[in-house]
C-alpha cells in the first residue's frame, strides 16, 4: 500500500500492537469477556497527529486488517456445520471493534490538533502583546516624555521646547505606522481580494528593499472554500514572513497552483538556509509548527526543505473535495 505507517519504526510498532489488541478483542468479545487496553487507541491518535499522519492512513490499515481476519476465518470455518453464522458473528464483532478504536484514535487526533491550534493562538496573542508593548507603547511613552519636557522648558527655552515637540511628532508617526501594520495583520486572516492580490499587498508592504520577488497564482480560486482560502493564505503568508525576516535572501519565489482536486503552493528563497537535520523546524520554530497544524486540519501537509547557504523551500499541499465549496 505504500503506507506512511510503516516508514517509522515507532509508528510501525504501534500498528502491530494495535492489530494484536484488536484480534484479542474480537476473541474476547465473542466469548463475552471485557475489552482491554483501550488507552492504546488514544495514544495512537496523539502520535499520528504529532507525526502529521492523517487518520485516513489508520483507516486504510484497519480495512486491510478486517479483510485479513475475515478471509482467514472463512478458511478456518469451512469445516464447521454453520460457517455462515459463525463468520457473520466474527465479522460483526471485528467491524464493531475496529470502528471503536478508529473513532477513539480520531477523537484523540483532533483533540491534539485543536489543542495545538489553541497554543498557536496563545503564542500569537503573546506576540501581539509584545508588539504593542515594545513598539507602540515604547514610542508613545517616548513621545509623552518629549511633550512633558517641552512643557517644562517652554518658558525659558522656547526653541528647545519646539525641538522636543518635533521629536514627539516623529515618534508618534512611527507609532501610528506600527498601529496600522498591526491592525492590518489582525484583519487579513482571510484574503478578501483573493490570494494573489492579498499576498502581493503583503509582500509589497513587508519585503526588504534588497529582495526581489515573483508571485504567481494559477487556477480558479472558486475551487476553494472560504475555510481553505483563509487557512492557505495564513500558511503561505507565514512562510513568506519567515523568509522576509530570517532568510536574508535576495530572491523570493512564491507560486500557488489551484486545481479542482488540490491546492499546491511553494515558497522558495536563496537565503542563508537552515540545518533541518540538526534542528528540526517542527519543534524549534512556533511559526512553522503552526503552519503544519493548520494544514493538518485541512487534511493537508507542509514540507520544509533547506540547506545551510542554499536557501529554503516550503511546500504546501491541501486536497480539495469537489462539490464542497460554497464560494460561487
Amino acid at each position: 500500500m505504500g503506507s506512511r505507517l510503516l516508514k517509522d519504526p515507532e509508528t510501525q510498532g504501534e500498528c502491530f500492537r494495535q492489530a494484536e489488541v484488536i484480534i484479542g478483542d474480537v476473541a474476547r468479545s465473542l466469548r463475552g469477556q471485557p475489552l482491554v487496553e483501550l488507552a492504546l487507541s488514544k495514544d495512537i491518535g496523539t502520535s499520528r497527529a504529532s507525526n502529521h499522519i492523517h487518520p485516513s492512513e489508520s483507516l486504510r490499515a484497519a480495512m486491510v486488517l478486517f479483510e485479513v481476519i475475515t478471509t482467514i476465518a472463512a478458511g478456518q470455518l469451512t469445516s464447521e456445520d454453520q460457517p455462515a453464522e459463525a463468520l457473520l458473528a466474527l465479522s460483526l464483532a471485528t467491524n464493531k471493534l475496529v470502528t471503536l478504536r478508529i473513532r477513539m484514535a480520531s477523537s484523540s487526533y483532533m483533540g491534539f490538533l485543536l489543542n495545538s491550534i489553541e497554543q498557536s493562538h496563545l503564542r500569537e496573542r503573546k506576540r501581539i502583546s509584545r508588539e504593542v508593548h515594545d513598539r507602540i507603547g515604547g514610542n508613545v511613552a517616548a513621545a509623552h516624555r518629549q511633550v512633558e519636557l517641552s512643557t517644562a522648558i517652554r518658558a525659558t527655552e522656547a526653541m528647545r521646547a519646539d525641538e522636543c515637540v518635533d521629536r514627539a511628532e516623529v515618534v508618534l508617526r512611527y507609532a501610528l505606522n506600527d498601529v496600522r501594520t498591526l491592525v492590518s495583520d489582525l484583519r487579513n486572516w482571510e484574503p478578501e481580494d483573493g490570494l494573489e492580490r492579498s499576498l502581493q499587498s503583503y509582500l509589497e508592504g513587508n519585503k526588504p528593499a534588497r529582495m526581489d520577488y515573483h508571485l504567481r497564482v494559477n487556477g480558479d480560486e472558486l475551487n476553494l472554500s472560504p475555510e481553505v482560502r483563509g487557512e492557505a493564505f495564513l500558511i503561505i503568508r507565514e512562510a513568506i514572513r519567515n523568509a522576509v525576516l530570517h532568510s536574508r535572501a535576495t530572491r523570493l519565489l512564491t507560486q500557488v497552483n489551484i486545481t479542482p482536486n488540490e491546492l499546491y503552493a511553494f515558497i522558495e528563497d536563496d537565503g542563508v538556509g537552515a540545518d533541518l537535520a540538526g534542528r528540526p523546524c517542527s519543534s524549534s520554530h512556533a511559526g512553522l509548527s503552526s503552519m503544519r497544524e493548520r494544514a493538518s486540519l485541512l487534511e493537508g501537509d507542509v514540507v520544509i526543505m533547506s540547506q545551510l547557504g542554499r536557501g529554503t523551500r516550503v511546500e504546501l499541499l491541501i486536497p480539495l473535495r469537489p462539490g464542497t465549496d460554497d464560494c460561487a
